[in-house]
């Protein structure tokens, strides 16, 4: 594909299929997730975003997380927004996008973060959560977000 397809295509413009596939073959269904879909796609971890709201405007932050029963959980430093803003509304979301087959999930979490503080919980996090923070430095600041709403899409080729 070339730059200017490429460009075209980000636009929207409708471009020709890859390597001999029809224009059937590339037809996307997009359909909604329930709540458990959702949490089946979360339930191995991985990279996802928080946002919430600053004095500085809305925030989103990339953190990797983990999924116990059904709660979200990521580990910060005591001295980041996201310890700061660990007692507060936030949207979560996570995905995982394949470009070059234009299929993909995305899932989105609204609730409200509790940073976690009584021992036996964070011995009990670390226990089944495995949860290793991929930044340096000391992560000792346990944030659990409770789910008021879970939604999420995912797109894929039309079956027939």
């Amino acid at each position: 594909m070339t730059a200017g397809n490429r460009q075209a295509d980000r636009l929207g413009t409708p471009v020709s299929p890859p390597g001999g596939q029809s224009a059937v073959a590339r037809e996307r269904v997009l359909h909604a997730l329930s709540p458990a879909e959702c949490l089946g796609l979360l339930e191995p971890g991985g990279v996802g975003r928080i946002g919430f709201a600053s004095a500085e405007g809305v925030i989103v932050l990339p953190v990797n997380f983990a999924i116990t029963g059904n709660v979200i959980v990521f580990r910060t430093a005591p001295d980041t927004l996201l310890a700061v803003h660990a007692s507060a509304p936030v949207s979560f979301q996570a995905d995982h996008l394949d470009e070059a087959l234009r299929e993909g999930w995305s899932v989105l979490v609204q609730g409200h973060a509790r940073e976690v503080t009584d021992e036996r919980d964070i011995s009990h996090l670390e226990r089944a959560t495995g949860l290793e923070p991929w930044a340096d430095g000391a992560r000792d600041v346990w944030v659990r977000i409770m789910p008021a709403r879970i939604s999420g899409r995912r797109i894929q080729p039309r079956r027939i």
